[in-house]
């Protein structure tokens, strides 16, 4: 039983630099390093493990402008088999909603051309916003099941997946009719590092780029006019540390002077 996977991922700011801002307070991704976003990575991880136990084929999809297809290659190294990036400047703009109504076309287009989807992959929710908006609205665009926050996929089948979630307190297993749309958690899957043999292959695999217009998307549903909501200012949290310092000879005076400086800042020791 092969299994047809797309994984859904995205280029974030590279957490290992500092976010760079248009004088209008939004990010400026083209000034920024862009990288993997790490909570796809244990979607990619997952789709992985399923290939290898019951074989199949795993497509990476993105929504991003051209310069971003570096960073997305990352999925490719690690074994994602093929990728299709949409990339429109149209698309700058796009709130959740309007990224996940284009998304989910993309899956419909690859999907027809598959002839066959067993599951959409993706992470819980992205580095650079943190909504975990998207699985759950493609889901919904698409009219299939969608679970989030998955620990773990325990079994598929060619009718149904068994997954653990995770919920408040615990878990619960969940059996799921496919084609269904997962948000992976980063719980369990351990992402594996790409070897350089895998980084320099990467190159040669299969990228497909699209428009909207190629993949039929209504260009009043997307970006700034067919997103709802909009970015109106981005910034970096200030961090303000005030820091004392106190010195005595006598231990037992050093502690006392201590305690009063707390019961100061309004803490209570009890």
């Amino acid at each position: 039983m092969g299994l047809n996977i797309v994984v859904l991922v995205k280029p974030v700011p590279d957490p290992k630099e500092p976010p760079r801002f248009k004088p209008d307070g939004t990010l400026d991704r083209l000034a920024m390093k862009l990288a993997l976003n790490p909570y796809d990575k244990y979607a990619v991880e997952a789709a992985l493990q399923l290939k290898e136990a019951v074989g199949g084929t795993i497509l990476g999809v993105s929504m991003a402008p051209p310069h971003a297809l570096d960073a997305l290659r990352e999925a490719l190294a690690m074994g994602v088999d093929e990728f299709v990036l949409l990339a429109d400047k149209r698309l700058a703009g796009s709130d959740t909603l309007a990224t996940s109504y284009a998304l989910s076309m993309v899956v419909r287009k690859v999907w027809s051309n598959l002839g066959k989807l067993d599951l959409v992959l993706c992470g819980v929710e992205s580095s650079d916003s943190n909504t975990a908006h998207i699985g759950p609205q493609i889901a919904e665009w698409l009219g299939i099941p969608g679970v989030s926050y998955v620990d773990k996929i325990l079994e598929v089948s060619a009718e149904a997946v068994k997954v653990k979630k995770i919920i408040e307190g615990g878990s619960m297993t969940l059996l799921v009719k496919t084609p269904a749309v997962l948000s992976i958690a980063g719980t369990t899957y351990v992402p594996r590092i790409p070897t350089l043999r895998d980084v320099l292959s990467a190159r040669r695999k299969s990228v497909t780029t699209w428009n909207i217009d190629e993949v039929g998307i209504d260009p009043a549903r997307v970006g700034l006019l067919g997103s709802p909501t909009r970015v109106v200012r981005m910034w970096a949290a200030e961090v303000k540390r005030k820091g004392k310092v106190i010195s005595d000879q006598d231990p037992d005076r050093l502690v006392d002077e201590f305690l009063e400086e707390l019961r100061k800042d309004g803490i209570s020791l009890r």
